[in-house]
């Protein structure tokens, strides 16, 4: 009777956790932490950062950078044949565009274009932890134009921080 009673418990947890994930890959949230186990409540992640779009010199990539509190939205993500999907506004704020992100390859920022893009190498494990070619590990927030921290993939220059990026549904603070 007791080992059915923990059985149940164990089942009941799990549910749990997996409920606030996001289970249909459609509209989440990025954010950084240091923790790669999830969690329901985004904001008990462990060194938690939301992520937002960036366009330093009004170019056609935009980046993925951190965003603290006070943030006037965030952009919620969809993924499909490896890529990510988000809506924003082209630059100058004129047009709002679907942006993809590009192919992921080592050293450098993760980008997104207002172009259709090949299948990308990108991948929810477990429906939460985004993973560059089945590598949940590599992700790193390093300094970027203006002074931004921004996200790139396996650059390990002095100043980057190993990351991992996370779906979630709700913002973390």
């Amino acid at each position: 009777m007791r080992s059915s009673n923990l059985s149940l418990l164990a089942l009941f947890s799990a549910a749990l956790i997996t409920t606030a994930l996001p289970t249909e890959l459609t509209n989440f949230l990025l954010v950084t932490t240091n923790q790669s186990t999830p969690t329901s409540n985004s904001s008990s992640l462990r060194a938690v950062s939301a992520t937002s779009l960036f366009d330093p010199f009004y170019q056609a990539t935009l980046y993925l950078r951190l965003t603290g509190p006070g943030y006037g939205s965030l952009p919620n993500f969809t993924l499909s044949s490896g890529t990510l999907h988000t809506t924003a506004s082209g630059p100058h704020g004129i047009g709002i565009f679907e942006y993809n992100s590009t192919i992921v390859v080592n050293g450098t920022q993760l980008g997104f274009v207002a172009a259709e893009q090949p299948a990308g190498n990108l991948a929810l494990d477990g429906g939460y932890l985004l993973t560059v070619g089945g590598q949940k590990e590599g992700w790193a927030i390093c300094p970027g134009d203006l002074e931004q921290e921004v996200l790139f993939w396996n650059k390990t220059e002095a100043g980057c921080e190993k990351t991992y990026l996370h779906a979630v549904k709700g913002a973390p603070y």
